[in-house]
């Protein structure tokens, strides 16, 4: 059987290595620059085939790796891996604003993704609408500030993402003392960084709870996925509950009696002696991560540091590359006590009476490079929301401006230096067309 096994493994490795070994040509014009995807390579394929012939698949081994990677690469205690990046952020507004007893209101971005402020209505808050900065991407400091003051104790909590990798400064949100928790949305700002008193901190750092994605999209894939992490051993304990069908009991699948009094609980209700394994303390759900996704997650955290200075090498690029369009094209403004991880390349057209985003993005589609809109661009639009109730603070101008003049392009690690230069190729290209160059 042994000998099966490795005869197996041997012949995945081959197939591996050859199917994904070897960089695919990229003829320019026929080939789609993607605007982001997932680097795999026979070190993924390897690690997911050895789960399957592990036999098995429920969280087990390779859960418990990554969750303890995670937590060494972000500084974190505590780590909860969940099913998707949305989840993440439904079990972290759910366990803080059980634990910390939230107000009427929370606070985000109106520049956000839909199922960042999802679970805000489905926990029954509303939402305190602030603006972008689309200098920066960052949220409204001011009106933040503007909102303590408008609305004061009835802020529970706050959560704000890391817009497309590029950090907003934690350490200003945090002085201000709002509401009573904080959840820092790192789904797209894995490796991202923060100068904190002359230290580089990763983002989530003052954050009660930080959110992470691990769909193909983002800087590291487990094919879906998703994890919260956390300093507070309280809180850890309510998001695993919540995670874990609402349950009472701690234990891992295939455990029993690890508090070492199943059958002596005590409840109010229930029968003397019940199976603290079938008691349930709040109404959950079961977002548990598979071990196959965890394997996966655990190989490309191996590899992220590599994965994160291509990143970050291919940003820098185009930047230089697209510098000539400045007086037309707004590009993100970086301060120097960050350290991005970029998600995408985002481009603002400065001025629609020479050309809008619409007109750019369709000739950009239409010569096969990809492009994305901003998160919901401004969610008080969407159909989704627009009937639903919130407040705001200012007209929100910035996301407006986001939303109709916003987009990004890729950046990702798997684009090599011939897709970057197509790219720039098909911007001049759009610039002569219309005598702008």
């Amino acid at each position: 059987m042994t000998s099966l096994r490795g005869e197996v493994t041997m012949a995945v490795a081959e197939y591996a290595e050859e199917k994904f070994g070897n960089e695919k040509l990229f003829i320019p014009g026929l080939d789609t620059v993607p605007v982001s995807g997932a680097t795999i390579n026979s070190a993924d394929v390897f690690a997911l085939v050895d789960v399957a012939l592990s036999g098995w698949y429920t969280e087990h081994k390779e859960c418990a790796k990554f969750s303890r990677a995670l937590c060494n690469y972000l500084f974190k205690k505590f780590c909860t891996l969940s099913n998707s990046g949305s989840s993440s952020s439904l079990l972290a507004i759910s366990a803080c604003d059980e634990t910390y007893q939230s107000g009427e209101y929370i606070l985000t971005c109106a520049t956000g993704f839909p199922t960042t402020v999802a679970p805000i209505y489905q926990i029954g808050k509303k939402p305190i609408y602030v603006d972008i900065d689309p200098e920066t991407l960052s949220p409204s400091m001011e009106d933040i500030q503007r909102a303590l003051e408008l609305y004061g104790k009835d802020i529970g909590g706050i959560i704000l993402a890391h817009t497309l990798g590029f950090p907003f400064n934690e350490k200003e949100l945090w002085d201000m003392k709002f509401g009573k928790w904080f959840v820092a949305d790192c789904c797209d700002a894995l490796g991202a960084k923060i100068l904190i008193d002359g230290d580089w901190i990763p983002v989530g750092r003052y954050a009660n709870a930080l959110t992470l994605s691990f769909f193909p999209a983002h800087q590291i894939t487990a094919g879906e996925g998703g994890a919260v992490l956390t300093d507070d051993d309280e809180l850890h304990r309510v998001i695993e509950s919540y995670s874990n069908w609402g349950r009472s009991c701690y234990c891992l699948p295939g455990q029993a009696n690890t508090c070492g009094k199943r059958f002596e609980w005590e409840t109010d209700q229930l029968p003397d002696g019940y199976d603290h394994k079938y008691v349930f303390d709040r109404l959950g759900y079961n977002l548990k991560m598979t071990e196959f996704q965890a394997a996966l997650g655990n190989s490309q955290l191996n590899r992220f540091d590599l994965m994160l200075k291509k990143r970050r090498d291919n940003f820098g690029y185009l930047r230089s590359l697209l510098d000539p369009f400045e007086e037309y094209l707004q590009f993100v403004k970086v301060p120097d006590w960050t350290k991005p991880s970029p998600f995408g390349f985002p481009i603002t057209v400065r001025d629609r009476k020479y050309f809008g985003a619409t007109e750019l993005i369709a000739h950009l589609e239409n010569l096969k490079v990809a492009t994305r809109r901003v998160f919901g661009g401004s969610l008080t639009k969407q159909p989704a929301f627009v009937n639903l109730p919130y407040q705001k603070v200012s007209d929100l101008g910035g996301s407006e401006s986001v939303m109709n003049n916003t987009f990004w392009i890729g950046c990702h690690d798997a684009l090599r230096k011939e897709h970057l230069d197509y790219v720039v190729e098909i911007f001049w290209d759009f610039f002569r067309q219309r005598g702008l160059r």
